[in-house]
């Protein structure tokens, strides 16, 4: 049996997630590798279908949306006691599936893995996607703030097991998801860190991310993920008690501060990044919580 598995979510981006394939297939290691495509017709499929003479790759399709869903649906259609996950937008370099499993066989207490996220040169001064250059190895003991080590799902890996005690994705975050469009995976490293769990920051595993936006796409893409961190951080809040609330305290805090420090340089102030993370911890109340799974539940 394969010890690792790597997910890919898609939806209408066949060409790309062919080549976020074939860059994941540059390694010999004997894994699973599952697509799962949400698309809206067949394209996808089919620009995949020749990826699919590796015997190591399987397309499921999903008619389900959002990312976390996706993964969810990857999981479930795999066996391997580790499972990495990228975007249909990232280029692993070569050898990225045997780098992260080793990571995991190096310290068996690593519970979740976030590897080095960069970005191609830039061609616009304002051009931005998510990225994650890893500086603390270890993150045990308390979330992290935006200044911190705060990895994302573009390169990420978990223990089967792991993840299952967590609860999986909750689909109501991440990209795709109806309202809280982001933050699945930081959703899931708050409930990792609140059950004490270990995770690392791995410089060794690389992915390139070419989902870059630029000009009126930017704005956008940041409201819809400080909204969704909002969300995450409210969600636990409520489900986790004392813990949880000083967490949520501290990110808002540390964006308080970073405006008056704006005002005080006379720099141009953000104060819209911390009026979208309290918008979106206080809209949680409109849905109910699954405190078994430390999900969102059916909305009220």
């Amino acid at each position: 049996m394969a010890r690792l598995a790597v997910v890919i979510p898609t939806r209408n981006r066949g060409g790309e997630a062919a080549e976020t394939v074939r860059a994941v297939l540059q390694d010999p290691l004997d894994f699973e590798l599952v697509v799962v495509d949400q698309s809206t017709d067949d394209r996808t499929f089919e620009a995949l279908r020749e990826v699919q003479a590796d015997p190591r790759v399987r397309v499921i399709r999903s008619s389900e949306a959002g990312a976390s869903n996706a993964r969810n649906a990857g999981v479930a259609a795999t066996s391997a006691p580790i499972i990495a996950f990228t975007d249909d937008d990232c280029r692993p370099a070569p050898g990225w599936a045997s780098c992260m499993l080793s990571i995991f066989d190096a310290d068996p207490d690593a519970a979740l893995v976030f590897g080095r996220v960069h970005l191609p040169p830039k061609q616009n001064e304002d051009d931005y996607a998510p990225s994650f250059e890893p500086k603390v190895r270890v993150q045990q003991g308390s979330v992290p703030l935006p200044s911190d080590d705060l990895g994302i799902g573009a390169n990420f890996g978990v223990r089967r097991e792991v993840l299952a005690s967590l609860g999986g994705f909750d689909p109501l975050l991440g990209p795709g998801a109806p309202v809280f469009r982001g933050a699945e995976e930081t959703d899931l490293l708050i409930r990792a860190i609140h059950r004490g769990l270990r995770v690392i920051n791995a410089v060794e595993s690389d992915v390139l991310h070419l989902g870059v936006r630029t000009g009126a796409d930017v704005r956008p893409l940041h409201m819809q993920y400080q909204f969704a961190v909002g969300a995450a951080f409210g969600k636990h809040a409520r489900l986790g008690g004392p813990t949880a609330i000083l967490d949520a305290a501290r990110w808002v805090k540390f964006y308080t501060l970073m405006t008056l420090r704006d005002v005080v340089r006379l720099k141009r102030p953000r104060p819209g990044v911390l009026w979208y993370f309290v918008s979106g911890a206080t809209s949680t109340f409109r849905y109910d919580l699954d405190s078994r799974r430390n999900v969102f539940a059916e909305r009220r």
